[in-house]
């Protein structure tokens, strides 16, 4: 039964997944997780339009990982939190395909499919950099910033500034729950305004551009490393309830 459902996972993947390689596939999943006082996954709960097998696959994988608990009180209590993680399907010398499933982060939701938009008299201005947003999340989930600042070039910047506190504020967010509470969070991340990554004067695209040394050191100074840095599509930093302990990832063989 175990086998039907991988082969299953397989052929939808290799049919619908988005291809980097044409023979490599890949795609980025949230899954919500009730995580219990020990730290282990009981429940999962896959996003919306997941097929069953897909679901069945991560819901698989993410019971092998574990948390460091919660605490309430000095005492470990179960909670909810929403893991992000990312499921190739990965072919062999023989044609056949082994799938992988990795952590990507852990935390409230975010929507890592959500692009700022590029104001087009920036565009004109030719202005462009990088700026890093912080904000509280509340738990009833609305979003406060505290802090915006910015490297960049062309201008004083308020307009990047501003859709970068439209995005930053348009994100509807899910907090994490303890003891079926929702818990405040923090949140921090960065947005790249690049004018050669554009389509039109629409979204901001993440290229391969290389960061320049002021835009590192701001980023750097937020707390961001140099492997976050050099990712296509950075993970905001978001705080959680929860540690990770054991999130090694989890290949299923055909």
């Amino acid at each position: 039964m175990k086998r039907v459902m991988l082969c299953a996972v397989m052929l939808l993947l290799i049919c619908s997944l988005s291809a980097h390689a044409a023979e490599r596939r890949e795609q980025t999943f949230v899954v919500g997780a009730d995580v219990n006082a020990q730290g282990e996954v009981t429940q999962t709960q896959p996003e919306a339009g997941v097929s069953k097998p897909i679901a069945a696959a991560l819901d698989l994988a993410l019971k092998h990982w574990q948390f460091v608990p919660a605490r309430k009180n000095g005492i470990a209590v179960p909670a909810h939190t929403f893991i992000e993680t990312e499921l190739e399907a990965i072919p062999d010398d023989n044609g056949r395909y082994s799938l992988r499933i990795s952590y990507i982060r852990h935390g409230p939701t975010w929507d890592r499919h959500l692009p700022p938009q590029y104001p087009a008299d920036a565009v004109r201005n030719h202005e462009s950099g990088v700026i890093v947003v912080t904000g509280d999340l509340h738990p009833d989930g609305k979003i406060v910033i505290t802090d915006i600042r910015g490297a960049l070039e062309g201008g004083g910047g308020s307009l990047l500034k501003k859709a970068a506190k439209d995005w930053f504020l348009h994100h509807k967010v899910v907090p994490e729950t303890v003891e079926g509470r929702p818990v405040a969070a923090r949140i921090s991340t960065y947005i790249r305004f690049r004018l050669g990554d554009m389509a039109g004067a629409q979204a901001m695209r993440t290229g391969k551009a290389p960061y320049s040394a002021k835009e590192k050191e701001l980023l750097l100074q937020a707390g961001f490393k140099d492997i976050d840095i050099k990712t296509k599509l950075p993970s905001p930093q978001i705080s959680s309830v929860l540690l990770a302990r054991t999130i090694n990832p989890i290949v299923m063989h055909l």
